[in-house]
């Protein structure tokens, strides 16, 4: 006589195996490219499994499922002359991710004020530690550290020092650590040298869209986290918008600057000088109910008078540590002297503030890159409907309506991205995914 014990383990062992195994399957389905050849499935049984590990990481930190785009890309290895494929963000171009991209996404990253140490950052330091080390240094404890990826640097708070009464965050929009040329500009280098500091931080993510970088600034969380991927989303009642517009889905987890206006009853003051209201993930926008309203100024034609007006409001003149954020954009030389003359009013009003310098990361992979727009007007003359609803960097939003109504699915898509050749003659991608296939990447 069978054990009925016995049978109902083995029932629910066959559906477990069954779910391991249906990531693939549903994978395999789409098969992209020829991936559903014989000899091909063998070698590439899933899409976006055949990408480097190290770059699948970074496009995984990258990803979250409902935000993202639809059907997403890799490009070629630019550093061996293929071509770069970019979408526009605010005042630049962002690159898709490409084959061979850094794993690192080397930015700038320094702090600078009372107890910080002078000396080299660790090499592992990313800017999603960025908000947990400020926190420690305006001894603020931020609730639920497990739902964010990034941990306070060690040793960079004296106890004695006491905690900083004003954090300043200065973000270099547009600018990695390749465009420093190995050193930091001389103006600001004179102002930081006394701190702590590093030309090899990690971006954490591809691809490196100011609006989900800053985001990760801000929550000391990866993209994955606080799902501000880019700066076009997926709406949550459909459609697209741009990040932090007012139909736009909100930030998963809250900013430091968002915790502290909470953990203080709104007498933490927080202030923004932006380039864009894309950057608006440096500091948020009342995640709790009833926060007050932070200032914002946007597009300052003279950031540092922005500041200036900003600091008149009495920032760090209270028992409540206060945020100021300032992204900036230009040639490098602009930046190097707008960033000292910020930090040198800031420090005028408030000696014990401390400040941060760093970077969105490198946006492209250079060469002459091919726009994602004409390359989604030919997916949709190839579709005969105009599929694709908007590119973002590293793939496209489609328009289900639309895509119905030709009787084809997502994967018809991807098979028309997998045929694009670029101005050499050669595959404008090396691979071409389903965005869901990012979600199953510890299936490959």
């Amino acid at each position: 006589m069978s054990n009925p014990t016995t049978g109902r383990r083995l029932a629910s062992l066959l559906v477990v195996l069954c779910l391991i195994g249906a990531p693939a399957l549903v994978l395999r389905m789409f098969c992209v490219g020829s991936s559903c050849d014989d000899e091909a499935a063998s070698a590439a049984p899933v899409p976006f499994c055949p990408l480097p590990s190290d770059l699948r990481r970074l496009i995984v930190a990258g990803f979250r499922a409902g935000r993202s785009p639809d059907v997403m890309a890799t490009s070629g290895d630019t550093a061996s002359g293929d071509t770069a494929v970019v979408s526009g963000a605010p005042g630049l171009l962002v690159g898709w991710p490409w084959m061979g991209a850094s794993p690192s996404g080397a930015v700038p990253l320094a702090f600078s004020g009372p107890g910080v140490p002078a000396g080299s950052l660790p090499p592992d330091v990313g800017l999603e530690d960025v908000a947990p080390t400020l926190a420690a240094l305006v001894g603020f404890v931020p609730p639920h550290p497990e739902v964010r990826g990034g941990r306070p640097i060690p040793g960079l708070r004296s106890p004695a020092s006491g905690a900083a009464p004003l954090a300043v965050e200065i973000v270099w929009k547009g600018v990695g650590a390749r465009e420093l040329g190995g050193r930091w500009p001389p103006a600001t280098q004179a102002l930081i040298g006394d701190g702590a500091s590093s030309l090899g931080a990690t971006v954490g993510s591809l691809p490196a869209d100011p609006a989900a970088i800053l985001t990760t600034i801000g929550t000391g969380g990866l993209p994955s986290q606080h799902g501000i991927t880019g700066t076009v989303l997926r709406a949550d009642q459909g459609g697209v918008a741009d990040a932090w517009a007012q139909d736009a889905p909100e930030s998963v987890i809250a900013t430091l600057p968002d915790e502290l206006d909470h953990a203080f009853d709104g007498r933490a003051q927080v202030g923004l000088v932006a380039t864009d209201a894309t950057d608006r993930g440096l500091i948020g926008d009342g995640w709790y109910l009833g926060s007050d309203r932070d200032r914002m100024i946007v597009s300052a034609a003279d950031p540092v008078h922005a500041v200036e007006r900003l600091m008149d409001d009495g920032y760090g003149a209270d028992g409540a540590p206060d945020i100021l954020g300032i992204v900036l954009r230009g040639p490098l030389r602009t930046l190097d002297g707008r960033t000292a003359a910020i930090i040198g009013a800031v420090r005028h009003e408030v000696p014990r503030a401390v400040v941060v310098v760093t970077a969105t990361g490198t946006p492209s992979a250079g060469g002459d890159p091919v726009g994602a727009g004409g390359v989604a007007r030919a997916v949709d003359r190839s579709m005969g409907a105009d599929v694709i609803e908007a590119d973002a960097a590293g793939g496209f939003f489609l328009d289900a309506e639309a895509l119905a109504e030709t009787g084809r699915s997502a994967d018809a898509v991807v098979q028309a991205l997998a045929r694009e050749i670029g101005p050499d003659g050669a595959p404008l991608f090396s691979d071409v995914y389903p965005g869901f296939s990012v979600a199953f990447d510890r299936y490959c």
